[in-house]
């Protein structure tokens, strides 16, 4: 459900040119696709029995989700680094978060799907490796996603890695197909994986089982505030309001000359009481996600500066929109709460959503 509302308009001459000439490359990853098809381990695996693969190309570790266990989107997804894993457990654990977020997790990604139904790129890309034939059924789709961006065509050590990362993945699966106790974590320890590295002796590679305790790295995000900014809010009047502020990702893909594809981000304040909107922006995730974020709390300080009243209190579900959003709410003596859900939030966002759909 995810991936059908996401239209991926590949059209690109270039890219096409780009893939080609990477074409025995393509060919390792179809060739070992076929294989883990007829493996078909989604019968066997669900979503969340996470091994890793740490590949040799650029020593990065990538934690593996076997996804189809239900029949319907038969695919095989690697989460770049600790923090991606991270973010996928969350949205695992949190069935209020919005399916799309998925777009959010850097990753990449081997899905199945109908040949009539591939896109233009990955078309060429198929039909120049000769490996698939039109009597396959699932043709083969690999794209890279990157926070905020349209998911794309890997290039470079991003095709390198996942030509290693899908036999690794061949490997672990005939072996916990006989023995899933392979990849399950102990009963007191679920920070600990399997992880399939590489090891290079007398200039050969060869690959062993390790087990290793994963945390996430720390990611710090700053709030780009100053007092001159914020300033103004103080001598507002003081009013008895309380806005509910958030920030979405619109699917409404954006193409603008010099940048990548984008989704926009759309930044709102919504009356919790009336429901209404009371503030929005719009912005893309550049030059990268992270930034984004960082510049979403002055934003909101300039949607409360147009209303030129100072409400009683924001409340925020985003751990990270309240830290970043916390000192600079302190500073006007306004309230900041962190909250499980933002109904009004929600239901103003819903309306507008409406919008995007139509254009």
């Amino acid at each position: 459900g995810v991936f059908s509302n996401i239209i991926f308009r590949e059209n690109s001459n270039k890219s096409i040119i780009m893939a080609i000439d990477r074409i025995e490359k393509w060919k390792e990853i179809h060739q070992a696709a076929i294989e883990l098809y007829s493996l078909a381990p989604w019968d066997y695996l669900e979503e969340t029995d996470i091994f890793g693969v740490r590949t040799s190309v650029t020593g990065k570790t990538y934690f593996i989700s076997i996804m189809g266990s239900a029949g319907q989107f038969l695919a095989l997804s690697a989460y770049e680094g600790s923090r991606a894993l991270e973010r996928f457990w969350e949205m695992q654990s949190d069935r209020q978060d919005d399916p799309s977020q998925i777009l959010l997790i850097p990753h990449l990604m081997l899905s199945f799907e109908d040949k009539n139904e591939v896109g233009k790129i990955q078309k060429e890309i198929v039909k120049e490796s000769g490996v698939f034939s039109a009597s396959n059924k699932k043709w083969p789709v690999v794209h890279q996603y990157i926070p905020g961006l349209v998911p794309a065509i890997p290039q470079g050590e991003y095709l390198d890695d996942m030509a290693e990362i899908i036999p690794q993945v061949i490997d672990v699966c005939l072996r916990s197909e006989v023995d899933i106790d392979l990849i399950l974590p102990d009963e007191d320890d679920d920070e600990t994986y399997l992880i399939r590295e590489p090891v290079k002796t007398k200039g050969k590679t060869s690959w062993r089982d390790r087990r290793r305790k994963v945390k996430a790295e720390p990611e710090t995000f700053k709030a780009i505030i100053s007092q001159e900014d914020i300033e103004p809010l103080r001598f507002f009047r003081k009013t008895q309001t309380v806005y509910q502020a958030d920030y979405r990702m619109v699917p409404a893909p954006v193409r603008e000359e010099g940048n990548p594809e984008y989704f926009p981000f759309v930044i709102m304040l919504a009356d919790k009481k009336s429901g209404i909107i009371a503030g929005h922006d719009m912005i893309p995730p550049l030059p990268d996600y992270h930034s984004m974020v960082e510049s979403i709390p002055l934003i909101i300080v300039d949607l409360i500066k147009n209303l030129r009243l100072r409400p009683l209190r924001i409340e925020v579900r985003d751990q990270v929109l309240y830290e970043l959003l916390k000192p600079a709410m302190a500073r006007c003596e306004i309230n900041i709460n962190l909250v499980r859900s933002l109904a009004s939030f929600e239901e103003a966002y819903k309306e507008m959503s409406k919008h995007f759909m139509k254009r």
